[in-house]
């Protein structure tokens, strides 16, 4: 079957964003709605999966009240990725569902690693072993809840429950079923041995299929609840991830799809299989490719703390005039020169995962002096990510053996030309802002059309249905202040100060340590 538009629906941590696209990447009509996580206790994050359902529905409700399905080819649902649903044999939740933020498996990562070895599982899954991977959560319900683990039918990802309520048909993407810390990556199915550590097998796990495969059509109870008809092909697209970089354009191993979200999350696409502490190996959308996917948990969500605590001044201005207080911040740091006069943050402010793996790191400010202000500060920490950026790719040209030469950016911080010309001049890199608010659900749309047959390869649909803004480029001025101080100063503060910003880290929400010191000089 094949259509003159597309539904991408992006089903992420607190909203459900469902968009129409004509084959060219034009958003027609947009529609979401809400939904909420809880913390009952510190670290945790839980949702109700019935929530993730209603959601869905009443955005695609939005969406379709009034509107012409014919023409409209079909849906590509991406979702939030490690989130999972356990549910019992008649597909009842049995407890919610854990998130992919969560992390009271500390412990369980430790059996885990005694019992099977951090490296074997990163060989098999791709993943490095800690918090974020379903797998040690599930441990976790197993540990701490055996009376709901011994309950278990099935354990779903986010996009096996949607696919299941609308069509019937409980099927995960490869390019998210990964996720899990589950799923073999060169074999592209369910890891016998995994399964079998955790008491589980197949018959409790979704079916696995490629993205673009249709999973089928939805069901005349679905229809009821969405507003779509009955029969309306759901097509499977995969983890929010994934699907971003194919939303932006992102589709070779010289370009860097980079979301500046509430985590900054960036990644390259490769063709042969390879694992690094520098990135998390991934199942690409695309057929028989990889992603190489690595994140900074805190990048736009540290502006929004800056902005809560420190932007008194600028949230005022910015209510009485209806604009953003990060415009109005842009316009205090656009004078200060490359480097803040000495100023430079390491922007750890929940951890480092690529490619320390220190969910226990925090953030570090060095070089203050009575003449810096919020506004150094401010600039120092869009410099820190940035620089952050530069790390993590020297190591994908080390270990992937490939050269970057371009980003391509979305998200909320693609928004500032500011901010993407300091990554562009901290990386010596072209960027390219793609000119959509909605890459990742563009890209299940992108995904649909190719399922659907209106393109014959998903690169192909990529490159007709995203658009970019006129690039920008390096200053190569600038790029040499960065460089010095990359090289001098920012690449060393981690290593040095490892052991001190560990202890630091256990005033927080745990303590990684156990009050272990080692690697504190005496």
């Amino acid at each position: 079957m094949k259509g003159e538009c597309f539904i991408g629906v992006d089903c992420s941590t607190q909203s459900t964003k469902a968009v129409l696209f004509d084959c060219r990447g034009r958003a027609l009509r947009e529609a979401r709605s809400s939904h909420m996580f809880r913390s009952p206790h510190n670290g945790w994050a839980e949702q109700d999966a019935t929530e993730l359902w209603s959601s869905l529905c009443a955005a695609l409700r939005k969406l379709t009240d009034g509107l012409d399905m014919r023409g409209i080819g079909g849906m590509g649902i991406a979702y939030q990725r490690e989130t999972f649903v356990p549910l019992d044999g008649k597909g009842r939740e049995i407890r919610p569902a854990i998130l992919w933020l969560d992390q009271r498996s500390f412990k369980e990562v430790e059996e885990i690693e005694s019992d099977i070895g951090g490296e074997y599982f990163q060989q098999l899954t791709g993943k490095i072993l800690n918090t974020l991977p379903s797998l040690p959560k599930i441990r976790w319900i197993r540990n701490s809840e055996p009376e709901h683990y011994r309950r278990i039918d099935k354990l779903c990802d986010v996009g096996a429950y949607l696919n299941w309520k609308l069509t019937g048909r409980m099927i995960s993407p490869y390019s998210g079923a990964d996720t899990t810390g589950l799923f073999g990556l060169e074999a592209r199915d369910w890891a016998d041995d995994l399964l079998s550590y955790m008491g589980l097998n197949r018959e409790n796990m979704p079916d696995v299929v490629p993205a673009g495969t249709e999973v089928g059509g939805i069901t005349a109870k679905a229809a009821a609840a969405t507003g779509l008809p009955e029969g309306f092909p759901v097509f499977a697209a995969g983890g929010d991830g994934q699907v971003f970089a194919v939303g932006v354009g992102s589709m070779g191993v010289d370009t860097v799809a980079l979301s500046l979200g509430t985590s900054v999350v960036w990644g390259v696409h490769n063709s042969e299989y390879r694992t690094s502490s520098y990135f998390r190996t991934m199942m690409s959308c695309q057929p028989n490719t990889y992603y190489c996917e690595s994140a900074l948990i805190s990048g736009s969500n540290t502006i929004k703390w800056f902005i809560d605590e420190m932007g008194g001044e600028e949230i005022t201005l910015a209510k009485s005039r209806n604009i953003s207080p990060e415009s109005l911040l842009e316009d205090k740091i656009r004078d200060i020169d490359p480097g803040c006069d000495g100023l430079i943050t390491l922007p750890y402010w929940r951890g480092v995962m690529n490619p320390y793996n220190n969910p226990g790191a925090r953030g570090i400010t060095l070089g203050w002096s009575d003449y810096h202000t919020r506004y150094h500060f401010y600039r120092s920490i869009l410099e820190g990510i940035a620089f952050e950026l530069r790390l993590v790719i020297e190591g994908y040209r080390d270990t992937l053996q490939l050269t970057p030469r371009m980003f391509r950016i979305g998200s909320g911080g693609a928004q500032s030309a500011l901010w993407a010309q300091i990554i562009s001049d901290v990386n010596g890199l072209d960027v390219m802002v793609t000119d959509s608010f909605e890459n990742t659900a563009l890209g299940a749309a992108m995904i649909a059309a190719w399922g659907a047959g209106v393109y014959d390869d998903l690169r192909t649909a990529s490159e007709r249905m995203s658009r970019v803004k006129d690039p920008i480029t390096s200053c190569s001025e600038n790029h040499d202040i960065y460089s010095r101080l990359y090289t001098t100063v920012y690449k060393k503060i981690y290593p040095a100060m490892r052991g001190y910003l560990n202890i630091l880290g256990g005033y927080g929400l745990h303590d990684p340590l156990n009050g272990n010191t080692d690697g504190l000089e005496s």
